[in-house]
């Protein structure tokens, strides 16, 4: 097949382009001959895929160069200026508007002999319904596509990591020389120590002598006592004492001399050992930056990585599981069962070793307030773009729920935090209008009690239509200052069922949903957002052995056990992608149905104790928490509504 177009190239002659495919588009290619052993290439967010080099027909777009009387191939950018490959581009971008690199439709088309639709179908099986949604400036394509850079992030971070590993043992080198030089420098300072004493010594050795001789001079000498002691002295032994005395003071001198050379010689080493050790001090500064400089990179580069693959979770619609420890009993005795080596991973030690569990953020026990709010903070805030979240509090009684979430006075938790925040934020978009309103759901022994109602003994009813679940009476209240927050949040405490028992001092016997409404209007293009923040705390699943409930304590404790074994079973049916989903089971999965279906972001966040005694629990929970972590809910939808303008308004 050939045909003839004219095309300016760039260089700005204009002259007609013959262009011919080597085969028709009517005649089937022949099968691709394998080339090349099949390999296989770790691709982030698809795992590792086999890849093999393949040779094949295909249609190639030439043209025909009258200077050299050849036909070449066409390059990409005049390919791309005639309209039977422009036509195709139109086509594939009109398919997918997501998907708005032309060079990359045009190199697609040549791969596919020129057929969009197989191009289409290709891009959609790759990167699936992401590029039908048309190109937004907030959501452009490399973010649509962003796990094509996780591998070369993976690669710069074990860069780093060696280079990093490399600085440690340079500086450990450094260290062990200092040490060593050191050692040497006190054995030193030991002898010239050891020559002073011997030199004061001496010198006092010699002021006694001198104090002798001097003393002898001063008396006298009776020549008749002289005349006897000439007599008496032997001159023999006088010429010995003569030369011994004459022997000291050459060793004396000697030694001096000794003295002064080892004392200028340490001198000039403990100089040039400063020297040396001022020089390793700078060296080691230096390094210690250079280290601190690649851990800041390193932190970058995987705080870069973790945003991606938490962008990545969300578009996919994935439960995000965070696990949180509590703290260690102090009773007499008491050891701990758990270990945080990484901030994702999570160690229980048992009889037989250590167990390993993942999750997407692991808090230690030492893990404040503000550290487990900040991680869960950007899901909150998209409730005033018109998106619902769920936070799922889940864990053993005493394990630490009612702390994370509702806190204390001086130091809350995420349900004050959360509605503080929303409300910072309205305030701060002047231009908008906001609503903000909040209603309290107890689930206690299967029945729905409204906790701002103030007639309690009413039981409110649940109403349902497809996955739309609503509870129609509930109590709603306006908030608009952080005082009504924490007015609503004393009526809770005050009003919510709570009691003791042998596991807990005051452990919740119901489950708690805290609802926070944000209705957003903007005036100017009259849309309207609504989003809705689920806040939940689940009662501790508790073993009736343990808690020694009996009567009516015993009925509660039954009750709850029996929705979280129903939550369970929800989750398990999600997770097998089963066609039927136990959700009218129970009062609580029946309440959480539009958060469990894909109209919410899912987060939970499961309380573990470390506590050797609770084991057991903490396994059952540990193993619940990374069950649910392979459940897809599906991409959560915007409520977003177009407000229609009255005619008095036009």
């Amino acid at each position: 097949m050939g045909s003839a177009a004219s095309v300016k190239s760039s260089t700005g002659d204009t002259s007609t382009l013959h262009w011919e495919f080597l085969q028709s588009n009517k005649v089937r290619p022949t099968a691709p001959t394998l080339t090349q052993d099949v390999i296989g290439v770790d691709i982030q967010g698809k795992g590792t895929l086999r890849i093999c080099m393949f040779e094949d027909r295909i249609n190639i777009c030439k043209y025909y160069d009258a200077r050299t009387g050849l036909w070449l191939p066409m390059p990409l950018n005049w390919e791309m200026k005639i309209d039977f490959v422009r036509h195709r581009i139109q086509q594939v971008i009109k398919a997918l508007p997501g998907l708005v690199d032309q060079k990359e439709i045009a190199a697609a088309l040549r791969q596919c002999n020129y057929d969009p639709d197989e191009v289409i179908s290709i891009y959609l099986t790759i990167f699936g319904d992401i590029l039908s949604e048309p190109h937004k400036p907030t959501h452009s394509y490399p973010d649509s596509n962003s796990f094509r850079t996780h591998s070369e992030k993976e690669r710069v971070i074990e860069e780093l990591q060696k280079k990093l590993q490399s600085k440690e043992k340079e500086a450990e080198d450094v260290l062990q020389k200092n040490s060593s030089l050191s050692q040497e420098s006190q054995h030193l300072s030991d002898v010239v120590q050891n020559l002073t004493s011997r030199v004061v010594k001496l010198e006092a050795d010699k002021r006694v002598a001198k104090e002798k001789l001097r003393s002898l001079l001063s008396h006298p000498i009776d020549p008749n006592a002289k005349a006897n002691l000439t007599v008496s002295v032997n001159p023999q032994h006088l010429q010995q004492v003569r030369g011994l005395t004459q022997g000291l003071r050459l060793s004396s001198k000697k030694l001096r001399s000794m003295v002064y050379d080892t004392l200028a010689d340490m001198q000039k080493q403990l100089q040039q050992f400063r020297a040396e050790t001022q020089l390793m001090i700078q060296r080691h500064q230096q390094e210690h930056r250079a280290v601190q400089e690649l851990q800041a990179l390193y932190h970058k580069e995987a705080s870069e990585r973790r945003a991606l693959h938490n962008k990545l979770l969300e578009l996919q619609g994935k439960i995000r599981v965070f696990c949180r420890c509590g703290r260690q009993s102090d009773s007499a005795g008491s050891t701990g069962c758990l270990e945080v080596p990484l901030d994702q991973e999570l160690l229980l030690l048992q009889k037989g070793g250590k167990r390993k569990f993942i999750f997407d953020k692991v808090f230690s026990s030492n893990a404040s307030q503000k550290q487990v709010y900040e991680e869960i903070l950007p899901m909150i805030t998209s409730c005033l773009d018109g998106y619902n979240v769920c936070i799922l509090s889940y864990g053993q009684s005493g394990s630490g729920k009612s702390y994370t979430m509702m806190g204390l006075k001086d130091n809350p938790g995420i349900n004050i935090r959360s509605v503080t925040e929303l409300l910072r934020l309205c305030k701060e978009r002047e231009n908008y209008t906001y609503m903000i309103k909040i209603s309290v759901l107890e689930i206690y022994v299967e029945s729905l009690i409204d906790l701002l109602s103030e007639n309690r003994q009413t039981e409110v009813e649940i109403r349902g239509q497809g996955r739309s679940v609503t509870v129609p009476t509930l109590t709603q209240v306006e908030v608009k200052t952080e005082e009504d927050i924490l007015n609503i949040m004393e009526m809770v405490g005050r009003n919510s069922h709570l009691h003791s028992n042998e596991a807990n001092a005051e452990s919740s016997c119901s489950h708690v949903l805290l609802f926070v409404t944000v209705e957003c209007t903007d005036p100017v293009s009259g849309v309207s957002t609504r989003g809705v923040l689920t806040l939940c705390e689940l009662a501790g699943s508790e073993r009736i052995s343990k808690t020694q409930a009996t009567g009516q304590r015993l009925t509660e404790t039954a009750a709850i056990n029996k929705s979280l074994m129903v939550l369970g079973q929800v989750f398990g049916a999600l997770r097998s992608n089963s066609l039927h989903v136990p959700f009218r089971n129970s009062k609580l999965t029946h309440v959480l149905q539009p958060c469990l279906s894909g109209d919410a972001k899912m987060c939970v966040i499961v309380h573990v104790s470390p506590d050797v005694e609770d084991a057991a629990e903490t396994l059952n929970t540990l193993t619940f928490g990374t069950s649910i972590r392979q459940i897809t809910l599906g991409k959560p939808p915007q409520n977003r509504t177009q407000i229609k303008t009255t005619k008095a308004e036009k």
